[in-house]
């Protein structure tokens, strides 16, 4: 049973639709099941199989199409006091919005009650609640203006500047929006790649990293080990009073930063409900994921499934939340005795190299010890959809874990 404010939106989209086609159809994004009328969900049905078949919509074909239509139901369910004089394609938009919503607003209800009566485990519940928070309607786009098109190719005030590494900048190019992705095998410093990126940003952005596979004490100790260029070992106990003064400086300046870490947070879910709470609308937000492969979304199987479908979310968390994702990813196991790494190293999933606009591969200078302490490493800059491709040359310093610029890198 529908209600009236409910009948009147259905009524004045399938009025619309049939009485204004040219300009209903090509904007129709709403599905016959979203109706709560059965006989407007069939007379939407024929009327779009009708359309397709003849390229035209006419009482007498949808009639035809379902026996259990008459003329007296559609005379009844389209007439032209249902169409907006002024701003159809507005009111059109609003209409299929309003259905949208009283549909998803059911369904909501009906997967609770489910979930509530244990007829579906959590597993199933979370991922249905995700897929119906998908769908929406997508507003009609304005004409493209002088202004708009001008804003739009200049990188001026959407590029983010990496100063601390000069190369870098030039080469990447990185722009608000982006989804930059490091990979690295295991034990190569993507972390701390992560950490030195961030400690670069986080005066300027809004910084919030996940973390997930270290301790607090480990992570907080990195940071300021960044920020002083004190030794990790010596964070927690100063040597010098020169160096306890760094590390107080380094905690006062990352705290004034604003930097959020997040440490349980495993599910994309989670990490959008963070991002929801925590999104500061006066700056830009980067997210840093340490690492991607951690991530997880109820009801995919196998890492396959689940990576494919992260890489996908996270694109699409770029554009809704207009925020920047710098994520870490290990590499697959190809990539231990290999002499050159590529892009068809990145674990688990295809998808990371498709929904990623720029990945840099990080590895050790083979000419470097393994257990050298100041290794050179290279960051190989491997797709960019904005800027160059080619290798960096870096120094790691592991016992304050910064990276810093080879400046003689030629």
């Amino acid at each position: 049973m529908t209600n009236e404010k409910q009948e009147l939106l259905e009524r004045e989209l399938l009025s619309i639709l049939m009485l204004k086609p040219e300009i209903g159809i090509d904007l129709l994004q709403i599905k016959p099941k979203y109706l709560q009328n059965k006989m407007n969900s069939h007379i939407l049905s024929s009327l779009l199989a009708v359309y397709e078949k003849f390229g035209v919509v006419d009482y007498a074909n949808i009639i035809a199409y379902d026996n259990s239509i008459s003329l007296n139901i559609l005379m009844e369910v389209i007439s032209d006091e249902y169409v907006p004089i002024i701003d159809v394609r507005k009111q059109f938009m609003a209409c299929q919005i309003s259905i949208l919503n009283n549909y998803k607003k059911i369904v909501i209800s009906n997967l609770s009650k489910k979930f509530n009566e244990n007829k579906i485990n959590c597993d199933d519940y979370l991922k249905k609640m995700e897929k119906i928070n998908e769908v929406n309607i997508r507003f009609d786009t304005n004409e493209i203006t002088e202004d708009e098109l001008l804003e739009n190719i200049s990188t001026e005030n959407i590029g983010i500047e990496l100063k601390a590494y000069p190369k870098l900048n030039n080469m990447l190019k990185l722009v608000q929006g982006d989804f930059l992705m490091i990979g690295a095998p295991t034990s190569t410093g993507k972390s701390g790649l992560l950490l030195n990126l961030m400690n670069e940003l986080m005066n300027n952005y809004q910084c919030i990293y996940f973390n997930m596979e270290m301790s607090k004490s480990t992570i907080y100790k990195r940071i300021i080990a960044i920020k002083s260029a004190v030794p990790v070992n010596y964070i927690e106990k100063p040597q010098t009073d020169y160096q306890a003064e760094l590390v107080n400086k380094a905690v006062r300046e990352i705290s004034e930063s604003k930097l959020v870490i997040e440490h349980k947070a495993t599910y994309l879910q989670e990490i959008k409900s963070v991002l929801k709470i925590m999104k500061n609308d006066g700056k830009h937000t980067i997210l840093f994921l340490d690492h991607i492969g951690l991530i997880k979304i109820s009801g995919y199987k196998s890492p396959y499934e689940q990576m494919t479908e992260v890489a996908k979310q996270l694109r699409q968390i770029c554009l809704d939340y207009d925020c920047t994702i710098i994520a870490a990813c290990q590499l697959n196991r190809a990539s231990y005795n290999a002499n050159e790494l590529n892009l068809s190293m990145l674990k688990d999933s295809g998808e990371l190299e498709n929904s990623s606009s720029k990945v840099i591969l990080l590895y050790r200078d083979k000419d470097c010890s393994k257990d050298s302490l100041e290794p050179t490493m290279i960051l190989d800059i491997v797709k960019n959809r904005d800027g160059q491709l080619g290798k960096i040359n870096y120094k790691y310093y592991k016992t304050q874990q910064i990276f810093e610029e080879v400046k003689n890198y030629e």
